[in-house]
């Protein structure tokens, strides 16, 4: 017992907690932007929030352990599992639901180059669409535009936020502004301009000047806490 409360007090632990809870509320709420379709199953949605429960604590341990762990790559096999008992008779989702977690696996291995701009570029447009086009497609056995465009913004925000995982800090400072004012540019394309959208850019650009001034030790789970912010803002 004691040890479990010593466990439950460790700050990574309640860090990768805390990353592990957001990044699903996210991924939900990205997932329902669409309410059609058929309601899913009681058990396709319990093997999904395991799915992705796994999915983000792998995530968190790759980027924290700047990727040397041992147990994120653990989980994120985990989750391949739970993504094909979500969809057992559909290969394309369960294909799908595969990407990240081998994306999470190969990004481990130096010697592959991923962990670069490039490894950044294809952990966004997974981690973005991911488990929001999975929940769309079960529900609707199709993928429309309607939907895709909202998720660009969650795509981008990966793009920004998670740039300083994947790109050493000797990258010039100059060069990160590119990836925060795309972000802002899709912001502006893909919206409506509205107050939400105001202050979704006004967040970016605050963040963009804080994140590097953050120690690193809480610049994850930090991200983790302005993104959702920044997706509550710009999901309908």
């Amino acid at each position: 017992m004691t040890k479990f409360m010593a466990l439950l007090k460790n700050r990574t632990v309640q860090q990768l907690f805390i990353y592990t809870v957001f990044q699903n509320i996210l991924w939900w709420v990205a997932g329902s932007t669409a309410a059609t379709g058929t309601p899913l199953a009681t058990s396709v949605k319990f093997y999904l929030l395991v799915y992705g429960g796994f999915l983000a604590a792998g995530s968190f341990l790759v980027l924290n352990h700047h990727f040397r762990s041992t147990i994120g790559p653990i989980l994120v096999v985990a989750a391949a599992t739970m993504g094909f008992l979500a969809a057992p008779d559909n290969r394309l989702v369960q294909l799908f639901a595969l990407l990240l977690c081998i994306f999470l696996v190969l990004v481990c291995v130096p010697q592959l180059g991923l962990q670069s701009i490039y490894g950044l570029i294809v952990f966004s447009a997974l981690s973005g669409c991911g488990v929001p086009v999975i929940l769309f497609y079960l529900r609707n056995h199709y993928l429309a535009w309607q939907f895709m465009l909202p998720l660009l913004p969650i795509i981008f925000s990966y793009l920004a936020f998670y740039e300083f995982h994947f790109i050493p800090e000797a990258w010039d400072w100059r060069l990160t502004l590119i990836t925060p004012a795309l972000l802002i540019v899709v912001l502006l394309v893909a919206q409506t301009f509205s107050w939400q959208i105001g202050v979704a850019i006004l967040l970016v650009a605050g963040y963009w000047w804080l994140q590097r001034r953050i120690n690193v030790r809480y610049r994850l789970v930090t991200t983790s806490v302005v993104q959702l912010i920044l997706g509550l803002l710009v999901l309908d």
